[in-house]
């Protein structure tokens, strides 16, 4: 268990693969709507199907938005050496039980573990 004490290093590439993933899904579950709205011009091409181009048009952006946060993690880690702030952890933890709750058949579940590694990291004084 020696090397376990360490993984809090790895936070910002575990959200960073969490949204490489959650990209890819996106993009491959709603390819026909991208294609769809790439054909529309892109401007206002949302509308006329609001829910479901609005689904997937968030779900990809969501996917970038946690590349982004985790690549920003990732730098606060390298340039601390400090484990992620613990409020940040709790945060992460409170969302995915809300999700999961919310859509118990969804990905959200893969940040619960993600968020007790930051809770659980060892605090260096």
């Amino acid at each position: 268990m020696g090397k376990m004490k360490n993984w809090w290093k790895y936070s910002g590439i575990l959200l960073i693969a969490t949204g490489i993933i959650h990209s890819i899904v996106g993009l491959v579950m709603g390819c026909d709507v991208y294609w769809e709205i790439l054909k529309s011009g892109f401007v206002n091409a949302i509308e006329p199907h609001f829910a479901v181009d609005f689904a997937a048009f968030w779900f990809f952006i969501c996917g970038i938005i946690l590349i982004i946060f985790g690549q920003t993690l990732h730098y606060y880690i390298r340039k601390t050496k400090q484990p992620a702030p613990l409020l940040s952890g709790y945060w992460m933890l409170a969302l995915s039980i809300f999700g999961c709750i919310a859509m118990p058949l969804s990905g959200i579940w893969l940040f619960i573990p993600q968020a007790l590694l930051i809770i659980f990291a060892k605090r260096i004084k």
